[in-house]
């Protein structure tokens, strides 16, 4: 009997490029033409690239690495090894590392953690380590070092994770400022040397101009939005066709689906990520596509693996549920800049993957969106275990239950037995003491349902606290505590709530919701026709 065909699947765990090739298990989607066009002697030198977690940051800059210091057997093959590459006559001392490494959970251990991060860079190099003085200054002897030692005079730097030291401060702005001097300092001195560095290129979840570590770090030109690398990192849709075509095929076989059809749900998933205002290229998460492909199972793999601390940490501080920012408009510079500790939500979603460019409405304005069914998912469900730190167990069978009601029979359904129920089973160390916490929870169930709901919408005279659209009407909410359900509604329609809504053609419904806090629980809604 003929041997079955050994299929080889995209990586989701192996980021060394050499690896990855040698060890012949996993397949590499070329990029190596953006390569060669990105570090050409033409281009500009000193870089910066800004990507979501898991978008392949790592395994770019470890086949950087492999091309300048000449490796060509690995590149068979490969769109590069037909060009006039440099590196293969004059390969380059190259020094790939990860800032992540030096993350410590004090000032002490960072700065610790960060000298030993150089003591290992003056090894690889095989030059002096001093160990005295700022460690800023023990990275320029390094610098200095490797530079004159080097056979060309240049060396290459390759920085993955710069912005991890400070993510872990975020709620300690005393030590937060101490690290982010530390390391203005520390790159910094890449500025000084840049003589002596052939190419350089950091990458990170953000770009945070505004601290003082990208003053020292002005030199960099940022290529995050720029429309020649707009599908760097990440798959396009083209390349599902091929060279992903045979794995599209096992997985379409698996799941009894055509080409087209498998292809299309892959998309629905993984795909929408537009990093370019200039390009309308759009790429698939690398990652969690390389993982339904091999697993054969559409499903959340971003939440276990893509999430930013920094991205995290912030939204744990805001009150704004981040699925309602669906549709926000922004600017360039607002999506482009920001500070650790107040950095505007609509940024750091976007910078951290949950939004992308979904419309350029003119040359500096854009609309923002959830850019496929894994963060929609990642928005409702990884905002109850990661945000709040809580998990989804005890909503497990109201979920279940409302989610069949509402399919059913529609809204109705589920503004007595299921809402109740949900409110019900809220456990105690989930604080409800306001009417923005009832409210918060209210709204997280009815995502995690899928019900269209949005948060706050205004109108004329004020703004609805939820607007929910189904097959049977448009029902606006207002949410009360501590008072009544027609307490609630008649504010509604005081303020005349439904208005943007009544000249549409489906009714429109006023609901009432008041919680109680003496009960823990919601009294019966109130619904009346607008």
């Amino acid at each position: 009997m003929e041997e079955e065909k050994k299929i080889k699947f995209p990586t989701t765990g192996t980021y060394d490029f050499p690896k990855l090739i040698l060890g012949g298990e996993g397949k590499y989607v070329d990029k190596t033409d953006l390569l060669y066009q990105l570090a050409s002697p033409k281009a500009d030198a000193q870089l910066f690239i800004s990507r979501p977690r898991r978008f392949g940051k790592s395994l770019m800059l470890s086949t950087l690495q492999a091309m300048f210091e000449g490796r060509r057997e690995l590149f068979q093959g490969l769109a590069i090894d037909k060009l006039p590459w440099e590196g293969w006559e004059t390969p380059y001392p190259v020094y790939n590392f990860t800032m992540s490494s030096a993350v410590g959970e004090t000032y002490e251990l960072f700065i610790e953690r960060l000298a030993k991060l150089v003591n290992e860079l003056c090894a690889q190099a095989d030059v002096p380590y001093d160990g005295t003085g700022p460690v800023s200054g023990q990275f320029e002897d390094f610098l200095k070092a490797a530079i004159k030692k080097s056979p060309t005079g240049q060396i290459v730097v390759l920085i993955d994770e710069y912005d991890e030291p400070v993510a872990k401060f975020l709620d300690d702005l005393e030590t937060l400022k101490k690290v982010r001097s530390v390391l203005h300092d520390f790159y910094e001195k890449l500025k000084i040397n840049s003589g002596g560095i052939r190419f350089l290129l950091m990458t990170g979840v953000t770009k945070l101009t505004k601290l003082s570590i990208f003053s020292g770090l002005n030199h960099l030109m940022d290529i995050s939005m720029s429309p020649e690398y707009a599908t760097l990192l990440g798959y396009t849709p083209a390349e599902l066709d091929e060279p992903l075509r045979e794995n599209v095929e096992v997985f379409a076989a698996k799941n009894k689906m055509d080409f087209a059809a498998a292809k299309k749900a892959l998309l629905s998933w993984y795909d929408g990520y537009r990093f370019s205002p200039d390009s309308e290229k759009k790429v698939c998460n690398p990652v969690s596509l390389g993982k339904a492909l091999k697993i054969g199972n559409l499903a959340n793999y971003w939440e276990a693996t893509g999430q930013s601390t920094m991205v995290v940490n912030r939204l744990r501080t805001v009150d704004e549920i981040p699925a309602d920012l669906n549709g926000l408009a922004a600017t360039r510079t607002q999506l482009d800049v920001g500070a650790a500790e107040t950095m505007p939500l609509p940024a750091l979603l976007y910078q951290g993957g949950y939004l992308t460019i979904k419309e350029v409405i003119d040359t500096n304005t854009f609309r923002l969106g959830i850019p496929n069914n894994e963060i929609a998912n990642s928005l409702s469900e990884g905002y109850v275990s990661s945000l709040l730190d809580v998990g989804l167990s005890d909503w497990t069978e109201q979920l279940v239950e409302a989610r069949a009601g509402l399919l059913a029979k529609g809204v109705e359904s589920l503004l007595g037995k299921n809402l109740k129920a949900a409110f019900a089973a809220v456990p105690h160390e989930w604080k409800i003491e306001s009417e923005k916490e009832a409210k918060r929870y209210f709204l997280l169930f009815m995502k995690l349902i899928g019900a269209d709901i949005s948060g706050e919408r205004q109108s004329a005279r004020g703004r609805a606290d939820a607007i929910l659209k189904d097959k049977s009407g448009v029902y606006v909410f207002e949410f009360k505590y501590g008072k009544t359900p027609r307490e609630a509604l008649d504010q509604a329609r005081g303020k005349d709530y439904a208005g943007p809504w009544l000249d549409g053609d489906p009714p429109v419904f006023y609901v009432g919701v008041n919680y109680d806090p003496s009960t823990r629980g919601i009294d019966d809604p109130l619904t009346e026709p607008a």
